[in-house]
């Protein structure tokens, strides 16, 4: 054997065993994956045989009612506590059924009903009160005789959101926590996503899911298409759910970024006094990714401990992100989430991979060798372990619209080129408030990636489809939609759908929750509503927030522009009137966009060359001993 074929030989077989061991350690919690194969529905039944319920005070009187778990009668124990609104009980979408399994690993569980809901007292006020709750919540917990003192919030959704609330109230005795699928400030999230009134959401959440104690519906009318010649929306919860629901009217007497909003919303100085570990999951496909991304980034960039913290994207929903794509209830994969299959490459095992940070945090135990952001990318199906996000690596690329005839519609001639239009042109559509693009909310479907090929056929919609790619393009980060735009209306919305168009003709919808939008009249900012003038040009960005998607070669790139997407959001009427109080006629609207040289209207997209770098450089960096002992058995075979 030649000396030059030995060290390729040797290098080559280390090389393979370094990316072996790099990712076993980077996706692969250090415990048995094999003990969370069993239901969660059924491992619960000895935990549920022995709970104790007690009201717990709150400083200003109020008791919350919890459930708590202790793994035995003696000793002092960890305890691992969730605040919800939708219910402490069983068949609840909350975490009573893993106190079995925190039992079992030697911690007590804990699970209370937030203020005004369940069997708890006082009124539920949206978010404002749960992090002085949380507090008193947790120093109870760590004065209780079975409790050693060290305490950790588990929670998604609400659930993880006041554990941003909680944490930053600096409870002594709280640990470390997991906000795992948590939304976004004020005005960017439901109930108004980007000024635009989440209808759908605002009757359902407040009237159906949440577990408030109202008196029964009378005369409900469910069907949305019924909704459209109600006026005011203000009144629209007794129409459609049957009752008055205090919160959904509250959120119409603040349609701007007031003292309302700007109490719930998380400041620096508020991440500034969270110096414990964070763990939080989300998906690509989860209506609260951009939440839970920003908090991320905020505790790294405020906190006074800004290492211990830990944000995973996974190709998920906002059902199974802090699942890592399992089954809360059969802990069974999720094959698909809407019409993408997930690899098996992109599944976490996420609980034990919370058991780990519980168990470094509560207990003493070895910290987790993780790295601090880890992303999985659909359509190449691989992890990136980048060191910020958006990644040190991407940079700018645009995508141009134009059109060579009309872009109404999937038949039209609407297209998107990677060069600068030469030629000056528009397209038109007409909006009617009473004829929105319908979605039908019964089973979600439109949240998710799916084939939306079946809602472009139609004349108020705007479509634009890239040539067939010639090479991948890998976005990850923040997308952005720029368009020179005009309506002969006082206030419209936008409302934007990025698609991947498979081989097949498939428009996979891509980006987090059913859509993004911008309600024009905030176009200058949240804190104030500014009216257009019919027939002005305006400058218009949306940002479609985070991707992170390769999209294949002989694959094609889409993007739709029309105005409504009901009963998701509410159809803007293009009156100009109050959100909540306006009882005009709906006005019928013509919207242009323009493809002017000198200001083109186009995607901004965050991309990465060669997405399968990043991260590569850990496998030398943690195994550094033996990568170094490799290296030299290279030498020494190499001199013999």
């Amino acid at each position: 054997m030649s000396g030059t074929f030995r060290v390729v030989f040797v290098f080559v077989h280390v090389f393979h065993l370094l990316l072996t061991l790099s990712s076993q350690r980077l996706w692969t919690p250090r415990v048995n994956s094999m003990t969370n194969m069993t239901s969660k529905a059924s491992i619960n039944s000895d935990a549920e045989s022995a709970f104790v319920t007690i009201r717990v005070p709150m400083r200003d009187g109020v008791q919350l009612a919890i459930d708590y778990f202790v793994p035995s009668t003696t000793g002092q124990f960890p305890c691992i506590v969730e605040i919800t609104p939708y219910g402490r009980g069983l068949h609840r979408p909350n975490f009573r059924n893993e106190a079995n399994y925190w039992i079992t690993h030697g911690y007590a569980f804990a699970i209370a009903d937030a203020r005004g809901t369940g069997d708890s007292g006082g009124d539920f006020v949206y978010l404002a009160l749960e992090g002085k709750d949380g507090y008193d919540l947790i120093e109870w917990l760590a004065r209780q005789s079975w409790s050693n003192g060290r305490i950790a919030m588990r929670g998604a959704s609400y659930s993880g959101e006041n554990q941003w609330s909680t944490a930053s109230e600096k409870p002594p005795h709280l640990s470390c926590i997991t906000p795992s699928a948590t939304p976004a400030g004020p005005m960017h999230e439901v109930p108004y996503e980007n000024g635009a009134f989440t209808l759908n959401w605002g009757l359902n959440w407040i009237g159906l899911i949440l577990n408030i104690n109202y008196p029964p519906a009378v005369d409900p009318h469910p069907d949305p298409r019924m909704w459209l010649n109600h006026r005011p929306l203000r009144t629209l919860d007794v129409f459609a759910i049957g009752r008055q629901l205090p919160l959904y009217r509250t959120f119409f007497d603040h349609p701007t970024y007031d003292e309302f909003w700007r109490l719930l919303a998380y400041t620096p100085t508020d991440f500034g006094k969270i110096d414990i570990p964070t763990l939080a999951f989300t998906g690509w496909f989860d209506s609260t990714l951009t939440g839970t991304i920003e908090h991320y980034q905020g505790v790294i960039e405020y906190s006074p401990r800004k290492t211990d913290h830990f944000l995973i994207v996974g190709p998920y929903s906002h059902a199974t992100a802090v699942d890592g794509g399992y089954d809360y209830l059969t802990d069974l994969p999720v094959p698909n989430v809407g019409d993408i299959p997930i690899p098996e490459n992109g599944l976490l095992r996420a609980r034990d991979m919370t058991r780990v940070f519980y168990d470094w945090c509560l207990k003493d135990q070895i910290r987790p060798d993780w790295h601090p952001i880890r992303l999985f990318i659909t359509g190449s199906n691989l992890w990136i372990t980048p060191n910020t996000f958006p990644p040190e690596e991407a940079h700018e690329l645009s995508l141009f619209l134009t059109s060579e005839a009309k872009a109404n519609s999937i038949g039209g001639a609407g297209r998107l080129q990677w060069t600068l239009p030469k030629d000056v042109g528009s397209d038109s559509f007409v909006y009617d408030p009473m004829n929105p693009v319908f979605i039908e909310m019964g089973n979600n479907s439109y949240e998710y990636p799916v084939n939306i090929n079946g809602i472009l056929d139609r004349d108020d919609i705007l479509v634009y489809t890239s040539d067939k790619l010639d090479k991948s393009v890998t976005v990850v980060g923040d997308a952005i939609v720029e368009v020179m735009f005009s309506s002969t209306a006082r206030d419209t919305d936008l409302v934007i759908q990025l698609m991947d168009v498979m081989p097949d003709g498939r428009s996979i919808k891509l980006g987090a929750g059913f859509s993004t939008q911008l309600r024009l009249r905030y176009r200058h900012g949240f804190d104030r509503e500014m009216l257009m003038t019919p027939g002005s040009n305006y400058s218009i960005s949306i940002n479609l927030n985070q991707l992170g998607h390769t999209f294949l070669p002989q694959h094609r790139i889409r993007l739709a522009i029309t105005s409504s997407f009901y009963p998701w959001l509410s159809a803007n009427p293009n009156t100009g009137g109050p959100i909540g109080d306006d009882i005009q006629t709906p006005v019928v609207a013509t919207q242009t966009i323009f493809y002017p040289s000198d200001r083109p209207s186009k995607i901004r997209f965050m991309v990465i060359d060669t997405p399968s770098s990043i991260g590569v450089s850990s496998v030398f960096q943690n195994h550094s001993r033996l990568f170094l002992f490799y290296f030299l058995l290279m030498l020494y075979v190499l001199v013999q």
